[in-house]
């Protein structure tokens, strides 16, 4: 496989932190169902050759850097909008200072509505970014100056710091191949072990757990949970895109309910990830369901002649892939949004979109 190229770098990503988790989880066979690293290889395996599968986008427009900055630039600005009306009263200028943050994540969620649960993360992770990202590339002082309010401004429509997590991680790997994202990766994740193994030696073990194993381990066990308690149990989707058509039978989330059932934890979210998601749904077809649509979409990326520098966009997503459902991942973690961005903004089509013509 051409190291090169955006498919080694999501197969690769997979293959560390989910492919290699599960084989290590295997070997406690007695907790560990084999169904389940059946599932995980079968994911492995339809991602690998779903990527041989190539679509003609050649017909496509695609939007040349200073479009398509004008049009993310219109896009925030009547997106924004809704933004300001809900929460524009209640902007606290204190919570740049990070003073007064848990009282306004308190009011701003309780005005959250379902257009501003929809937008949030697209806007912060994937626009506004790349607003800022082709400012800086075209030296556009005063656009970079708007970009980078517009991220201020929607950290203080909720006081989330993980507003600046998609301009970092696309700024972090914006001058790296494909390979050279990999090798970071599999190097931190070396070194990460190194350290925590050393610290736990000497009776600190929680940089461990904090990291290393919540990262590589925790997605894993938390599918173990998920396979025990709805087998034969499905839901049948009626927490999502489903619910009109058959009722939620539990009074609370299902990540509640799990981190209540199996961790304890009644308030924690033990969130899964699109093995267990679908498995929760729809047993062994739902599984099948979930890994087909993540292979088509990494299928029609990977068509695409997408440039290594903003990969950083795409890592979410494969992070979101892993930890969160499906329809969480597509519709509100701005998986959807990403691919059309990718097809008609940064599709690297006949170089247009390189030279900003």
């Amino acid at each position: 496989m051409d190291k090169r190229k955006f498919s080694f770098a999501v197969l690769s990503i997979f293959f560390i932190l989910l492919t290699i988790p599960s084989l290590i989880a295997f070997t406690s066979k007695n907790m560990y169902p084999v169904k389940l690293m059946a599932f995980h290889q079968l994911l492995f395996f339809a991602l690998y050759f779903f990527q041989k599968i190539k679509i003609d986008f050649n017909g496509i427009p695609v939007l040349n850097k200073k479009q398509a900055l004008i049009v993310l630039l219109i896009v925030t600005t009547l997106g924004i909008i809704p933004y300001l009306y809900v929460y524009g009263p209640y902007i606290n200028l204190k919570n740049l200072f990070l003073q007064d943050v848990y009282q306004t994540r308190s009011i701003m969620g309780a005005l959250a509505n379902p257009y501003i649960g929809y937008t949030y993360s697209p806007f912060t992770k994937i626009i506004v970014p790349l607003i800022i990202v082709f400012a800086l590339e075209l030296k556009n002082k005063l656009v970079l100056v708007i970009g980078i309010l517009c991220l201020i401004l929607f950290y203080l429509f909720g006081a989330h710091k993980t507003v600046y997590v998609g301009l970092i991680v696309l700024l972090v790997f914006y001058k790296l191949q494909y390979s050279q994202t990999v090798n970071i990766i599999l190097k931190l994740s070396v070194i990460l072990v190194v350290c925590c193994m050393v610290l736990a030696v000497f009776g600190y073990d929680y940089p461990w757990i904090l990291t290393f194993r919540r990262i590589h381990f925790l997605p894993s066990l938390l599918d173990i949970s998920y396979l025990d308690f709805f087998k034969d149990n499905y839901l049948f989707w009626s927490e999502s895109v489903l619910k009109d058509f058959f009722t939620y039978p539990y009074d609370v989330r299902h990540e509640h309910l799990i981190a209540d059932l199996y961790l304890n934890r009644p308030k924690t979210a033990a969130n899964n990830g699109l093995i267990s998601d679908g498995y929760m749904n729809m047993g062994t077809w739902g599984v099948c369901i979930n890994i087909f649509i993540v292979s088509l979409y990494f299928m029609v990326l990977n068509s695409l002649k997408l440039p290594s520098k903003y990969f950083g966009l795409y890592l979410l997503v494969i992070f979101s892939f892993i930890s969160s459902s499906l329809s969480i991942v597509l519709l509100t973690h701005g998986a959807i949004v990403l691919l059309l961005v990718s097809i008609f903004i940064l599709n690297d089509k006949n170089s247009a979109f390189r030279s900003g013509a």
